[in-house]
C-alpha cells in the first residue's frame, strides 16, 4: 500500500533569483531530503519525520540563506520557555497558581489555542511535557543538591510531597528515593562533593 509522506513547509530567508532555487533544490538533496517544491522563500519536503531544522539551517547558512520559523514555531518555542521559567525551581508560586491561566496572559493566547499548537508540532500534549520537565526537573535537584523531596515538591508547584512521589512513579518507574541514593553514592564516592557534611 503506497502512503504518502507528510509535507513539511521550510521558509527561507535570503532567496532573490531563480538560480536561488535551483541552489537551495540541489542543497537539500544533496542532505538527503526529498524536495517536492522550491520557489522564492520556501521550499516543501516530504518526510516521514519532522524535519531537523538545525541541520537543514548549517546546510543553507554557508550560502547565504537562513531559517524563518514560522509563527507556531515561533510559539512553541516560547512555550517552552516559559515552562522552563516556572519550572526552574526558583520561581515564587502564587496561591492558586495555574500554569494555563498565567502562560495564556504571558502570550496573549488562549491556553486551548496554544496546547493545539504545542500538540500539532511536538507530537505530544504540553500537559505531558509539563510533567516529563518537571520529573526531570525533581531528578537534577534530587542528584545534585541537598534539597529534600518536601522542598522539591514545593519549588516545583506540586500540591505535597505524595503528589510528587506519585506522578514520579507512574512516569519513572522508579521513586525519588532511587535518585535519594544516587546522591548518597556520588557523596560517598567524592570527597570533594560540594554538598557533604565536614
Amino acid at each position: 500500500m503506497y502512503t504518502i509522506m507528510p509535507a513539511y513547509t521550510l521558509h527561507i530567508k535570503g532567496m532573490v533569483c531563480p538560480r536561488c532555487i535551483s541552489t537551495v533544490q540541489q542543497e537539500l538533496t544533496a542532505a538527503g531530503l526529498q524536495v517536492s517544491h522550491v520557489e522564492l522563500g520556501s521550499a516543501i519536503i516530504q518526510s516521514a519525520t519532522p524535519p531537523d531544522l538545525n541541520v537543514i539551517a548549517a546546510t543553507l547558512e554557508p550560502l547565504g540563506f537562513s531559517l524563518l520559523e514560522n509563527k507556531n514555531q515561533q510559539l512553541v518555542k516560547q512555550v517552552k520557555e516559559a515552562v522552563t521559567y516556572i519550572y526552574s525551581g526558583e520561581f515564587d508560586f502564587p496561591p492558586q497558581f495555574r500554569f494555563s491561566k498565567w502562560v495564556a496572559e504571558k502570550l496573549s493566547r488562549s491556553y486551548d489555542i496554544l496546547s493545539a499548537v504545542f500538540s500539532a508540532a511536538e507530537d505530544t500534549t504540553l500537559e505531558k511535557y509539563i510533567l516529563a520537565y518537571r520529573v526531570e526537573k525533581v531528578k537534577e535537584l534530587l542528584i545534585y543538591t541537598p534539597a529534600t523531596l518536601a522542598d522539591i515538591a514545593f519549588r516545583l508547584g506540586f500540591s505535597s510531597e505524595a503528589h510528587l512521589s506519585r506522578q514520579f512513579k507512574a512516569l519513572t518507574g522508579l521513586t525519588p528515593s532511587y535518585f535519594i541514593k544516587i546522591r548518597k553514592e556520588r557523596a560517598g564516592r567524592n570527597t570533594n562533593y560540594p554538598f557533604q557534611k565536614v
